[in-house]
This record gives structure tokens, sequence and C-alpha cells, in this order.
């Protein structure tokens, strides 16, 4: 057993998986990360849930942040300490070397509505294995086994018996357009996935995107995250070769 802080007892059952997916999912808000919990089968009671995150944000383990955002509800991220911790137990990470306090807001709306993204998988029930990009920055720095870039997530699953594995971005807001040429040229060369899915904000974010990845020959495909939401696997996708709607799923089969 471990013990850390003021000699706290973490749960390997219950304190542990809480602390590995705020880890990975970097900003949660309290009922996304209920959510992940139960999902987990990690925690069934929200009294017990609340305790549990209480406990952990008292001690350090976890750090609390109140935005106006969300309902006014709280979002946790591990302080560097925690996330070391769990790098020295084989969790898949690299932990930043910056000593500032947190990210911006940009950055904690994109993780939690990719936390969203996240969980519409699993309230459907879609066996898959979501590997967050946490994870695939570990492989790209630390391993021979490259992606092209550095994914918001890549998602693994079978599909008519076959395995298929896609990566995933989302966008909230536009970069700026040297991102997207560099991006374009990279994903033209990736090998690791089958097929790179940009999930946009709105439908003028979208009409942008499919027109900065115009040229290259790589599959790269555009839909709505509110799609995504509501229709998963198969939402309407559009490629820069072709401005009709597919079936994200006709794609990966």
């Amino acid at each position: 057993m471990r013990y850390w802080k003021g000699s706290i007892h973490l749960s390997a059952s219950q304190d542990y998986p809480l602390l590995r997916q705020v880890l990975r999912s970097e900003h949660v808000t309290h009922s996304q990360l209920f959510e992940f919990m139960r999902f987990g089968c990690h925690e069934r009671s929200r009294q017990s849930f609340a305790w549990r995150v209480r406990r952990l944000v008292r001690r350090g383990l976890v750090r609390q942040h109140q935005t106006k955002c969300f309902g006014g509800e709280p979002v946790y991220s591990l302080s560097r300490e925690t996330a070391l911790e769990l790098q020295g137990l084989e969790e898949y990470c690299i932990v930043s070397t910056k000593t500032g306090e947190g990210d911006g807001t940009n950055d904690v709306l994109h993780a939690v509505e990719l936390n969203n993204i996240h969980l519409s998988l699993l309230r459907a029930g879609v066996p898959a294995r979501w590997i967050p990009t946490t994870e695939v920055r570990s492989i790209n720095e630390l391993t021979g086994f490259k992606y092209a870039k550095i994914y918001d997530a890549v998602v693994e699953l079978r599909v008519n018996g076959g395995a298929k594995r896609f990566a995933l971005e989302y966008e909230r807001s536009r970069k700026a357009k040297i991102d997207y040429t560099q991006i374009a040229e990279e994903t033209a060369a990736e090998e690791r996935v089958s097929i790179i899915l940009y999930l946009a904000a709105n439908y003028d974010l979208l009409k942008f995107l499919t027109g900065e990845f115009r040229g290259y020959t790589r599959r790269v495909v555009f839909g709505l995250v509110r799609e995504w939401h509501t229709r998963l696997l198969e939402m309407p996708v559009e490629t820069p070769e072709c401005s009709g709607w597919r079936p994200f799923l006709d794609l990966l089969t």
C-alpha cells in the first residue's frame, strides 16, 4: 500500500482510478468525473464520490478550479506532484516541466468538451478503447511508433469483426492558417490510423477546415460535434475532395 501527504491511504479500487482519470482528462468537471467513475465501475454513490473528491482536494492531490462556465460547477486537474507520482506507477504520460498554475480558459473548455465527446461513446455502450492525448504524447515523445501529430485522442474499436483505429481532433475555434497547412502536410503521411476525424463546433468552422485540407490525399473527414453526440459512428461527415455527406461508419469499413 502507498501513503501520500500526511499518511493518506489511497484505495487501489477507487482513489487511483479517479486520479488517473483526472490526469487523462487534464481538466474535468465534477459531474463528468462521477460519470467516468460510474462507467468504470469504481463508484456508484454520488455522496461517496463527493467525499472522496473533497478529501483528495483537501490533501492537495487534486486541484479544484472555480469557473464562471458550466453553471459554476467545479473543474478538477492534478497537481504536478500527483502527476509525477502516477508517472512512476506506469501511467502513460509526459508531465510538463512548466511551473505555472494551470492553463488558460480555452484549454479548460477544450478539455471539458472533449470529455463530453468521450462520454457520448460510453453512454451509448460503444465498445471502444479511448487513448487520451496524454498517452499519444507519451508514444510520440518516447517511442519509435509515432503518430503524425499529437491528436486529441485515438479511438480503437471493432467494426464488422475487424479492428479499426481512428484519430480524433476537436476544433472549437480556428487556429492560424499556417498551423493547418503544417497539419495537413503532417497528416498526409499518417500510417497508424485508418482515418482522421475532425469534429467542428459549428458549420462555418467545418467548411473552413474542409477548405484548408483540400488537395491532400490523406483520409481526413469533418463533421459537427452535435452530430457526434446524437448519431456517433453514423454521423454524416464530409471529405476535402467531395462536398457530399457520408456516414462516418461507411468510411471505417
